[in-house]
């Protein structure tokens, strides 16, 4: 049978991202409320599905089972990087629509009081009678560099591994590293839905009020949220969480780019409430998940045999078998 024993050739990532699809395509499947784009997810999630299937199976499970065939890079490259294709922006742009597919309700008028209680007025005018103009193009600058920086730190593991495919110190490899970006991906989608809340632009119609001013990346941040921003996708700030998730792993590995990007990092985390993109809250509940999952990933990850097999080499097939690799 062609798929016998499939399963065992998933990695992590691949199980939780599986997961995650068939969660939200059973959710939109069954859920009773009216849903514009349910026929979009099922058949969406299960193309998904399908060519994640085909990825694995031509990428690397086909390479281990027939002695003469060797996958093309860029197969092999697509095989090991897909989860970034789908928990971007095909997956994070369906929560207008899923945000209160589970609870009917907004969370965000009690992340507004905080912030009232905390500033003393909005904090959008806060901000502007007590920072200077130049402090929002760095945090413009500051929040696009989540994206440079996860994709950097992903590049480092996968193009310049050290022998036999760990960094220095043996802790961490991009398959791990991948691992750990779609947990904390996966969770902040699930909390979305069920903690639903709007951002600060969203719910108090910001978008014509802030009259911030800034240079090229304040402008390049707007036009992008403009086309990407979504509705119920506030709390935590997987924004945050994420990016503190890829920091930490560079926190044994290579201490000097962790200590040089802790600033930016920091930055990063202050700007999405600077900016009105989140309320504070979203930012801390951010960093607490990211030091709760860094917390249970050291203690569970490498200790538990469930998840033992992401630091196997891969399965070969024994000298009996008819297909054995030479």
């Amino acid at each position: 049978m062609i798929f016998k024993n499939f399963w065992t050739h998933l990695r992590l990532y691949d199980r939780l991202t599986f997961g995650y699809l068939w969660f939200t395509l059973l959710l939109a499947a069954f859920s009773p409320k009216s849903l514009p784009i349910r026929d979009r997810i099922l058949l969406s999630h299960l193309a998904v599905s399908i060519a994640i299937v085909l990825l694995i199976y031509w990428g690397q499970w086909r390479s281990q089972t027939h002695r003469h065939y060797i996958p093309p890079k860029w197969l092999q490259f697509l095989r090991d990087w897909h989860p970034l294709l789908w928990f971007t922006f095909f997956l994070f742009g369906e929560f207008t629509y899923l945000a209160n597919l589970i609870f009917p309700y907004w969370i965000e008028k009690h992340l507004i009081q905080f912030d009232l209680w905390l500033f003393g007025q909005p904090p959008h005018l806060f901000f502007a009678k007590n920072l200077p103009p130049w402090s929002v193009e760095m945090a413009a600058f500051a929040y696009w560099s989540y994206y440079p920086i996860i994709f950097g730190i992903a590049v480092r593991y996968y193009f310049f591994p050290s022998k036999n495919g760990q960094n220095l110190t043996g802790n961490m490899t991009f398959v791990d590293f991948m691992n750990r970006l779609c947990w904390a991906f996966y969770v902040c989608y699930v909390l979305f839905m069920i903690i639903p809340a709007r951002s600060p632009r969203h719910a108090l119609n910001l978008n014509g009020q802030l009259s911030l001013t800034g240079g090229p990346f304040y402008h390049m941040i707007a036009t992008l949220q403009n086309y990407v921003s979504v509705v119920g996708a506030a709390f935590p700030s997987s924004h945050v969480a994420v990016a503190w998730v890829a920091l930490l792993t560079l926190r044994d590995d290579h201490p000097l780019a962790f200590w040089s990007l802790m600033p930016m990092v920091i930055v990063l985390t202050m700007s999405i409430f600077f900016l009105q993109y989140h309320y504070l809250l979203d930012a801390v509940f951010g960093v607490i998940l990211a030091a709760a999952f860094e917390w249970l990933w050291r203690r569970v990850y490498f200790k538990k045999a469930t998840f033992a097999m992401t630091h196997l080499p891969p399965l070969l097939m024994t000298e009996s078998s008819p297909n054995s690799l030479t």
